[in-house]
């Protein structure tokens, strides 16, 4: 299997064909979460893919990581990908709508969920379609999960569409998942915001801060894609 440097705390990640490739919005999530990451945490990962969001929290903090993942693929790169690194990565294969999850056993849930609409067109390549589309894993399941999973005070981190924002606060609220904090992310001051980072926190009571925009032409970018905010940057 081929490793590609990562260009961050020393990580390799092998994404071979058939898995669908991290993005962006995998990059910023972990960035976010990492702002409330301490050592000793037990952190799940749903959706994860090849790893790539719970390995970047692994690398920064001495936590204990498990990744959920339904396609048997990826779940094996992921699994593949810890080991290389010589990170403590988890992996547990298959649906997380259906899969016996600890209750309560979380301090973080981070997810980069499935969030175009099964209405939209979508990609005649099933691991893209399952990656992308909200038919097989809605976000009013992935919040189900996550309360499940988390201890009460734990928090919720998840990437998602600006213009799916009020079925993302709905799902999160009737998932005792408060909103606390978000950050829309735009290409330029001029675009209109292509994702928003969200935080949430179990049984918290109702209080929601919006952090200024992220500028993806800022220098501030640059930080986020090597490590050297550590997870300190913002506020909330």
């Amino acid at each position: 299997m081929h490793y590609e440097d990562l260009g961050v705390f020393g990580l390799e990640i092998a994404q071979p064909e058939g898995v669908t490739r991290f993005g962006t919005d995998s990059i910023l999530l972990s960035d976010f979460a990492a702002r409330k990451l301490r050592s000793g945490m037990r952190v799940m990962d749903l959706c994860t893919g090849c790893g790539i969001i719970a390995l970047l929290l692994a690398a920064r903090r001495d936590i204990t990581t498990m990744g959920v993942e339904i396609d048997p693929i990826a779940a094996a790169v992921a699994k593949s990908n810890g080991e290389h690194n010589h990170l403590p990565l988890e992996i547990l294969t298959g649906d997380l709508r259906t899969l016996s999850l600890p209750m309560g056993s979380f301090d973080m849930v981070t997810c980069n969920p499935p969030y175009f609409q099964s209405t939209n067109p979508q990609s005649p390549d099933p691991s893209r379609r399952t990656a992308r589309s909200d038919e097989v894993c809605s976000f009013d399941e992935v919040c189900r999960v996550a309360s499940h999973s988390l201890k009460y005070g734990g928090l919720f981190f998840a990437v998602y569409r600006p213009e799916r924002l009020c079925d993302a606060f709905y799902a999160m609220r009737t998932h005792n998942l408060e909103p606390k904090c978000m950050r829309l992310v735009a290409h330029n001051e001029e675009k209109a915001p292509f994702a928003v980072v969200l935080e949430g926190k179990k049984g918290a009571a109702p209080g929601l801060i919006p952090m200024p925009t992220l500028l993806m032409n800022q220098p501030e970018v640059r930080e986020i894609y090597t490590g050297r905010y550590g997870g300190t940057n913002g506020t909330c």
